[in-house]
């Protein structure tokens, strides 16, 4: 058992930035495995020696820790993937929320060029928020109704908390379109059982049932898939200008009109991806990616919890540079960023809980010396 007096010189060392890679590991091992241990205790003493106004209290300090501790995953984890209770990730995000979210509450120090403007309202998450537009027009704000909202012959549309189920069918096939807006996102289950996440900003068009000789949807935007097995009918997503062809898997598209690259990523099974004249086959932990005017390209061993993290209930970025995180922020929390002058070419690794405000989000890029300014829900990035 690590005693608490080394577990506090590793805080210490951390804050104040003296840490050295061996100890940083070392705190983030502890974070993982040892959530008995009394945060309140350890971090008061840092804080009160650092100039704090000597206001440490659970109450105050609670959202933080919470942030902190509740490394549960919102859904399960598919079959044949393994998730830590706390991923490295998860834990990196810990040290992100001590170093920047309980610094700024407690010291008010300010690591950054010049301080974040206060936000008078701020601004909360995203969440399960969709609409659903019926193959006559009509379209049902899903937040406002529940229970069934679709009754059309031996069909039967559900609606509850945060998800849509097809149960039954048309007399013939009519498409149905699913979307979020910024700031939302839902699940969907198919008519043939298919489990669908739809990330913020998105949106997915399928049929009331699948006939013939595959299952074909369309999407926008980002989509996690647990696909229904059906070895006699292959379930087909078009997006942008690629085809993905499966049987039954699990796999993640990113194909955000903004992003450099549309992105599959594959977790279980096995799918086919087509661009244009170019087609690959990936295994579990590849990657496709096409870009426009670029042949179709393979990653290998990308870390797949990163890229359905969002899925799971937190944003995090690797090897990120901060057009790529204020993109997701900009999604997720329904604002619109603005670049002045150049910037630097820097790259961010961490992570926070989809659950956080943008506020919490805003101190934690500021502690890293992003420059900021608030004009309402317009974000302006400084160099």
């Amino acid at each position: 058992m690590i005693p608490d007096d080394r577990i506090q010189l590793l805080l210490e060392l951390y804050l104040q930035d003296r840490a050295s890679e061996s100890e940083r590991r070392e705190l983030l091992d502890i974070i993982d495995g040892r959530p008995d241990i009394d945060w309140y205790a350890l971090l008061a003493p840092s804080f009160r020696e650092d100039g704090a106004d000597g206001t440490f209290t659970p109450e105050k300090w609670q959202p933080v820790l919470d942030a902190i501790l509740q490394q549960e995953p919102l859904e399960q984890p598919a079959p044949r993937i393994r998730y830590l209770r706390r991923t490295w990730w998860a834990a990196a995000a810990a040290m992100l929320l001590i170093a920047g979210a309980a610094t700024w509450l407690f010291t008010g120090r300010n690591a950054g060029p010049e301080p974040i403007q206060a936000i008078v309202t701020d601004i909360p998450a995203g969440g399960d928020h969709a609409v659903l537009r019926l193959a006559n027009g009509q379209q049902i704000t899903l937040d406002s109704v529940q229970g069934n909202i679709v009754q059309q012959g031996s069909l039967q549309v559900s609606n509850d908390s945060g998800a849509v189920s097809y149960q039954g069918k048309t007399a013939a096939p009519e498409y149905h379109t699913l979307y979020t807006r910024k700031g939302g996102q839902y699940r969907l289950r198919l008519p043939d059982g298919t489990l669908v996440w739809l990330n913020a900003a998105s949106s997915i068009t399928f049929p009331t049932y699948f006939d013939g000789d595959t299952r074909k949807v369309s999407i926008t935007g980002e989509a996690y898939f647990e696909v229904a097995k059906n070895a006699v009918q292959p379930f087909i997503v078009q997006v942008n200008q690629m085809h993905i062809t499966v049987l039954g898997t699990h796999f993640n598209i990113n194909a955000y009109n903004d992003e450099p690259d549309a992105k599959t990523t594959l977790l279980e099974g096995a799918v086919r991806v087509t661009a244009g004249r170019y087609m690959a086959v990936l295994a579990p932990g590849q990657q496709a990616r096409v870009a426009k005017d670029r042949p179709l390209t393979i990653v290998d061993d990308v870390n797949v919890e990163d890229v359905i993290a969002w899925k799971n209930g937190y944003t995090v970025f690797e090897n990120a540079d901060i057009a790529t995180i204020m993109r997701q922020v900009a999604r997720w929390y329904d604002v619109e960023v603005v670049f002045e002058g150049e910037m630097p070419a820097r790259r961010f690794v961490g992570g926070i809980s989809r659950n956080s405000s943008l506020q919490d989000v805003l101190r934690l890029l500021e502690f890293e010396n992003v420059n900021l300014k608030i004009e309402g829900r317009k974000i302006i990035v400084k160099p």
